[in-house]
This record gives structure tokens, sequence and C-alpha cells, in this order.
């Protein structure tokens, strides 16, 4: 432990020589001391220039999606340690034992109670209107079957046994509009009801197994982490859409009108006791379940509140003696089937594959493209979301290609797409399901109301399932209309509310044109206004000189300017270069202007161009201009710069007011060479040569004159001889940075890369290397 003292005394920094290997560095831990460092002025890291920039942690974006299926959002809870399920805890059930299959076949009961409300809702989206009102509960039977094909793909090949794969709402909306779209092409082109159904139903499961082949191969190729690349406001806007077609789906139902843009919203206000009562009472549903998702944390919760509730309502309706026929009449239920269906005769819709529209299908290839990146970003996160809690990675783009096979799987069973629900599979997680007997409970729950020969929206009000479509509605737009400011710059939230609106007004593939264009000019304008350059000034190479020499410089040193350029130049960078750094060079005075490119990626010929102009408005003040690391002639930069004017001409660098360099350290010793030559020295402390002198420079040059071995210096006619070492250690003091450290603080640590070489000359400290 150091022990402290009075702030007096020096430590030195030097760069570290070359072959310096990281990982040698000793842990100091110092006193209060003053040092002097030789890290360049300005090259520190301490004056690193961190531009505003707004980064997206995809875990975070994951959580931020909690719209899907926030029916179990209840279970979230804060992330604790990752506890792997492979363990078998001594309150958990061994995995494959018969205790572990009632547990799983007990949660799996309770996420198939939540789930069949949740398809019927979805059914509703997919199939709005009424278009498809009269089939309706044949087609809710498929919704079923595509829930269960999913389901079974996922218990089958997904390495968590508690993995929940189902019907997803990312996809839904786009769907939604392929369903619209193509039964109004085909009606406009001749088709009856029933063969413009037939038609819909092909495009919606040949797209779904379109998206399914696209999603595999994501995952064969490795591509999932390019698939974030997508823009996220376009996500947001098109995810605060979906919000806002579930509000509006679920209005529709719960009030029997047909409510699609902003301006029909109108309907609901009127003076009509029946419509505002089914209204409220959506409504209601819809706080009731935010209520319980976010504030009661009990596993029955929910599935108690979705089973009472239509019982409640057939309850008072037996008790107020209001008959079926009656509420039906005033379209509190749906009228059930006439004749109803099992599962198996839903593919009579098909017509047999008679008289399909197959000329109407091509016009949906933008709706599919969109679909296949909707439901393979999604995805991703939804991945990324389940591996926060696993000890272990999981294989992304295995579980990419696995998602892959059941959206194919579903698509050739007349299912839509789907995907891991994330929030239910960590509430089976968390509660500790270790069999795969859930997800079988799930499936063939799933099957069974696929099979089963009877109505079942005649048992669930409109208002029932029109508030659970308000809640998911609610809940997505406060996520991404609201919340998202918090995680996006203001730019870019402004571009989720111009995707929202601009899909809301027009349509799907038009609002995410415009979001997708918005994003790109809004790069390019953020980009452009990245700074592209940093000037220093007052910095100096690492050469070795004597004492009346740098202090010479000392006198000279701001008539050089650094421009150190970094990352891509490009046309947006060319307005910077040509009016930012001529004024700044000018109000600095400086004389010498070193341009370096060793941070450059590339750059583009407007910016060649525009350097090119500014080297020649430099020279016409009489300013010279050295390059530092342009590359190798033969490469694009290189080429450029010269092309457009920039560089020199071959033979035509001896004038030196234009100069190629291969470093900035090696720049700053040229244009320090031309200054000393017309800068008159100064003398020698005390006028001697030879000795250490009493003030601080002497007292560090003595000080390293106790340990270092005599310099080389080279004289006029190139021979090295012997330096007059106390002029030239003093040279190098004054260019040491005094530090102060306190005690207890660190110097340095083992590991980090050594950039200095620190010499204490007041204070103790302490040297350990890590066993």
């Amino acid at each position: 432990q150091a022990n402290r003292c009075p702030p007096q005394g020096f430590d030195l920094a030097m760069t570290t020589p070359p072959g310096h290997k990281q990982g040698q560095d000793l842990e100091s831990q110092a006193s209060e001391t003053s040092s002097w460092s030789s890290e360049e002025d300005g090259m520190g890291p301490h004056d690193s220039d961190h531009s505003d920039r707004h980064s997206y942690d995809l875990e975070t974006m994951s959580m931020a999606m909690s719209h899907r299926n926030p029916a179990l959002m209840s279970t979230r809870t804060p992330r604790t340690s990752q506890a792997s399920w492979r363990r078998a805890a001594s309150d958990k059930p061994s995995p494959g034992s018969a205790a572990a299959a009632v547990h799983g076949a007990i949660f799996g009961a309770i996420i198939f109670v939540t789930c069949v409300p949740m398809m019927i809702s979805y059914a509703a989206i997919v199939f709005r209107g009424q278009r498809f009102a009269s089939k309706l509960p044949m087609l809710t039977k498929l919704m079923f079957l595509s829930a269960s094909v999913h389901m079974t793909v996922f218990s089958i090949f997904s390495s968590m046994p508690f993995a929940v794969g189902q019907v997803q709402d990312i996809g839904l909306i786009a769907l939604a509009h392929i369903a619209r779209d193509v039964f109004d092409k085909a009606m406009s082109s001749g088709s009856t009801d029933d063969e413009a159904l037939a038609t819909v139903l092909i495009a919606c499961a040949g797209a779904t197994a379109i998206t399914g082949v696209g999603v595999w191969i994501v995952g064969w190729l490795r591509l999932s982490k390019y698939v974030q690349l997508l823009p996220l406001p376009v996500i947001g806007g098109y995810l605060g859409y979906i919000g806002y077609f579930c509000l509006a789906a679920g209005a529709s139902l719960a009030t029997g009108l047909t409510i699609e843009g902003f301006g029909t919203w109108r309907q609901c206000f009127i003076l009509d006791y029946i419509l505002l009562s089914k209204l409220g009472l959506s409504l209601g549903l819809a706080v009731l379940l935010f209520f319980i998702s976010y504030k009661i944390k009990h596993v029955a919760a929910l599935p108690g509140v979705l089973i009472a509730m239509p019982l409640l309502f057939f309850l008072v309706l037996r008790v107020s003696g209001v008959s079926l026929e009656t509420a039906r009449n005033e379209k509190w239920i749906p009228e059930p089937e006439k004749h109803p269906h099992a599962g198996w005769e839903a593919f009579q819709l098909y017509n047999g594959f008679q008289n399909i529209a197959w000329h109407v299908l091509p016009s949906q290839a933008s709706h599919i493209i969109l679909l296949v990146c909707f439901v393979a970003f999604g995805s991703v996160l939804d991945i990324a979301a389940i591996q926060t809690e696993q000890p272990e990675p999981l294989d992304s783009d295995g579980e990419m290609r696995m998602i892959g096979i059941s959206n194919l799987a579903s698509g050739l069973t007349s299912g839509v797409t789907g995907s891991y629900i994330f929030s239910m599979t960590l509430f089976m997680q968390r509660q500790k399901v270790t069999s795969k007997m859930a997800g079988i409970i799930l499936c063939l729950g799933e099957f069974f109301l696929f099979l089963l020969p009877i109505d079942i929206l005649q048992f669930f009000p409109g208002y029932f399932i029109g508030g659970i479509l308000a809640f998911f509605g609610i809940d997505i737009m406060l996520d991404w209309l609201m919340h998202s400011m918090e995680m996006l710059s203001f730019r870019e939230y402004l571009l989720v509310w111009l995707t929202f609106l601009t899909i809301v007004s027009t349509d799907l593939r038009t609002g995410c044109a415009v979001g997708v264009a918005a994003s790109a000019c809004n790069f390019l304008v953020g980009f452009s206004l990245t700074p592209a350059f940093q000037i220093k000034q007052g910095i100096t190479s690492t050469s070795a000189r004597s004492y009346r020499e740098t202090m010479a410089l000392f006198s000279v040193s701001k008539k050089i300017a650094c421009v150190e350029f970094s990352g891509y130049l490009f046309f947006g960078a060319a307005l910077q270069i040509s009016e930012k750094i001529q004024g700044q060079v000018k109000k600095l005075g400086a004389t010498d202007v070193i341009l370096d490119f060793e941070k450059v990626v590339t750059l583009d010929a407007t910016s060649a161009k525009a350097i090119g102009a500014l080297v020649k408005s430099l020279q016409m003040v009489e300013t010279n201009v050295v390059f530092s690391a342009v590359g190798p002639k033969d490469k694009q930069m290189y080429r450029l710069l010269m092309k457009n004017g920039a560089l020199p001409a071959e033979g035509k660098q001896d004038d030196g007011s234009c100069m190629i360099v291969d470093c900035m350290d090696e720049g700053l010793c040229l244009c320090e060479s031309r200054l000393l030559k017309t800068t008159a020295f100064a003398a020698s402390p005390e006028g001697e040569s030879g000795h250490f002198t009493n003030d601080t420079a002497g007292q560090i040059g003595l000080y390293l004159h106790s340990f270092l071995a005599p310099l080389p210096f080279q004289s006029d006619d190139g021979r090295l001889t012997p330096a007059d070492t106390p002029e030239l250690l003093m040279g190098i003091a004054l260019k040491m940075e005094e530090r102060f450290v306190d005690a207890g603080m660190f110097i340095f640590e083992e590991g980090e890369p050594c950039s200095e070489v620190f010499l204490i000359l007041a204070g103790t400290a302490i040297l350990q290397r890590s066993e």
C-alpha cells in the first residue's frame, strides 16, 4: 500500500520502444506524486473526440419489443444469475422424470389457455372485414392448425425443452395486406367470393412457405447478424402500425363497425348506448389486462381472467334474462355456424384449386419480401432476448434454420408465419420446466381445437376478443411510438412516426419505402455533419533534439498545424474540407500544414478534388503542405489525390512547398527542421554547455543521466559522435508532462497497451504482477 507524501518531485514518461509486448506492464498504485509525460499534446486518450452517436444493444431492442405476446409480460423479472436449466437443482424436477412431465403438462395447459384467445384474435387480424366474415370460423381453425404445426416443430428441434413457438404478430400485418389485396384484385377480375378466398389462402400459405425458405437460408448462410442492419426506425414504424392495426381491429370486433384509417374513428363518437357500452367494455378489459400483466405476478392470474370473462358475460346474460338470440342480434356475440365443420373440412375453402386467380399472385412479391425481412428481424431479436437468460450461447443461425423449417411446414399446411414467443419461453424457463411435455400439451390442445366440429367463436363475445386486441395494440404503440424515444435519437424518433403515419395514410409498401429512403437521407445528413477531420497545433515529433533546439521549437511550434482526417471521406465531407480547414489554419497562423490520412478508410473523387483545391489555396498564401500516410501509389487514395491535383507530381517535391511522407511523426520532424533553419537559437542555460542546470529541466536531465547510456548524436558530416548529454537530456525533459497522482490511484495496470514510461521522483509506489 502506498504511503501519502507531499506532492513534490516528478514522474517521467517516454514512448514505448518498438517491440514492446503487451502484457508485460506492472500494476502500480501510487501516492500523491507529480509527473511529466512525453505523450504528445492532444494525442492522448483524454483528448479523443467522441461524437454523439446512438448505438443499439440487441438485448435492449429485444426486450423493448415486449409487445410480442405481452399477455405473459407479468412474468418479467429483473435479470438474475443465469442458472442453467440443464442443472438438476434441488427445487427443479429432473429432466425425463415423471415429476418433470407432470410439471411441464401443468404449465403447458396454462400457456394453452392463454393462446386460445390469442389465436382467435390473430385470425381476426389476417382475415379482417366483411370479405371473410362468413368463413371466419373455418379460417380460425386453420389458425389453430398453424399454431400446432409451429409448436410441433419447436418441440422436436429446439435445444430448449421449455421453448414456445407460435403464430406471431410481426408477420400477420403483411399477411393481412396480402389477403385484402389479393381478394380485391381477384374479385375485380371476375372471380366469385369462394374463388377469391381460395386465391387468398394460396397466397398466404405460399408467402409463409417462401418466408420459411428465406429464414432458413439466412441461418444456413449465417447471416443473422446482418439482418440487424435493417433501419430500426422503419422497423419501429412498422411495429407501431401493428399496434394501431390491432387497436383498430379490436374496436371493429367490439363494435361491429369498419375502422381502418384515422377518419373512420368518428363512427365511435355518436350517442349510441349499446355502441358505447361495447367500446367501454373492450377498453375496460384492456386496462384490466394491463394491470394483471404488469402488476400481478401469480402465474394463474392471467389464464384465470381469460377463462372467467366469457363465463361472467354469459352468467350476466342468464341472470338479466337476456336470451342468446337477443345478444346475437345486438352483435354482442357472433352468429354460430349453421352447420359446424371439423378442421379437415376447412381445406374445402381451397375450392378444389378451381378457377384460382393465379395472375394476381405476382403482384404480392414486394409484400413477401417485406414479410421475410420482418420475420427474420423479429426472430433475431427474439433469440437475442432468450439468450439473455441462458448460461450457454445459443446457436443463433441454427435457431433461424429451425424457425425457417417451422414456417415452411406451416405454409405447406395452409398456415401463417410464426417464431419464438420469447415472453412465454422465458416464463416457462423461470417456472423450471425441464420436460417437453409442455410443448406436447400445447400442440395437442391446439390440434384438438382444429379438429373439433364446433364453432368455438360463439363462446367468445366480440368485446372480449376486441379487448385483447386493444390491449395488444395499445401496448405495442406505447413501446414503439412513445417509449422508443429513450433509445433513439430525435431524428430517428421522427422517422418512426414518419414511417407509421405513411403506412396508415397509404399502404404498407409505400410506408416502408418512404421510411427506408428517409433513413438513408438521415444517415447521409448525420454522416456529413460528423467531423471528418481534427486540427492539432503545438505537438512535436519524437525526434531527440538539444536543449537549444527544443527551446527554439517551443517558440515556433504553433506554426505547425496537423490535420488528421478520419473515417470515410465522401462528398458529404467536401464542404467541411473546402471551407473549414482553410479558415481554421488561417486563424491559427500556421505556416506548415500536415495532412494526415492514417485514419482514413477511403475517399471519393469529390473529397479528393476538395483537398486539391485546399492545397492550392494554402500554397497561394505561402503555406507549406506535407501529406502523410496516403498509401501506396497503386491504391485508390493515392491515385485520386494525384489525379485531382492534391499531391505534387513526380519530381516536383524539391521546392519543399508540398511533400509526401510515410507518417505524421516524419512530417513533424520535417517541418521542425525547416522551422529551425529560420529560427535563432537561444543560448544554453547559464551560457554553458555540458552542465545540468538547477531548474526543473536540469533536475530531470540529471536523473535520466544516472541510468541512461550515452546518447549517440549525428554530426553535420553524418558521423555518429558522443552527444552533448546534458543538453540533449534537458531537451527531452522539456517535453515531459507534469502529473500529480493521488495516494491509492493506479498509474498503470498490467495488460494495458504501453505508451509511456514513468519515473517517480517523489513519493512511493507498489509494483505488483498478477500470478
